[in-house]
């Protein structure tokens, strides 16, 4: 019982004793509150300008799972996802920025056989931002196209990507779609 008296006595007394005694002209108590209001200031910028930590990263991956054909208009499937760091990329179609920022968007179409092409476009909320082309020729064989693109977005804009020919032919599992936040 006595040690707790002494323990009290100790915090009150050298406590109010701290508090008079000046750190470059202010009591330590005043030196406490202005360290705290800059700290709510700098959360509070921090707020504003959506400055997170690392675990609050954007990133998405996915591709393609079967071959398809696209006619112009459509949204390119992209079914198989690999990596969805915050839930932003949805329905196996589109990624929806959960807050205003500075994404990173690169996707490869690849088209196979004879004749086969792919106009492919990013589009944010339904607007043309990049194009890819793709074309086999008259060769047998197959020819992937990659495209990247940063995009300064709004929170909720939606990111697709679009078939843009009359027929966009997917190949499998070689087309891919991705995006993180910078």
């Amino acid at each position: 019982m006595t040690s707790t008296y002494i323990t009290l006595f100790c915090v009150i007394f050298f406590g109010s004793q701290l508090d008079l005694q000046r750190v470059q002209g202010y009591t330590l108590m005043q030196h406490l509150a202005q360290q705290a209001n800059s700290l709510q200031y700098g959360l509070n910028l921090a707020k504003k300008y959506n400055i997170r930590g690392s675990s609050a990263r954007i990133a998405f991956s996915a591709r393609t799972s079967s071959n398809l054909a696209y006619s112009s208009g459509n949204i390119v499937s992209f079914p198989y996802v690999i990596t969805n760091q915050g839930y932003a990329f949805k329905n196996s179609k589109y990624f929806q920025a959960p807050h205003s920022g500075m994404y990173v968007f690169s996707w490869s179409i690849r088209t196979v056989s004879s004749g086969n092409k792919a106009y492919t476009s990013i589009r944010v909320n339904g607007s043309i931002k990049q194009q890819s082309y793709c074309y086999t020729g008259t060769s047998s064989y197959s020819d992937s196209c990659s495209t990247t693109v940063v995009l300064s977005l709004n929170k909720y804009d939606k990111v697709s990507i679009y078939s843009d020919s009359s027929s966009a032919y997917v190949a499998a599992t070689y087309s891919s779609f991705a995006g993180w936040e910078l």
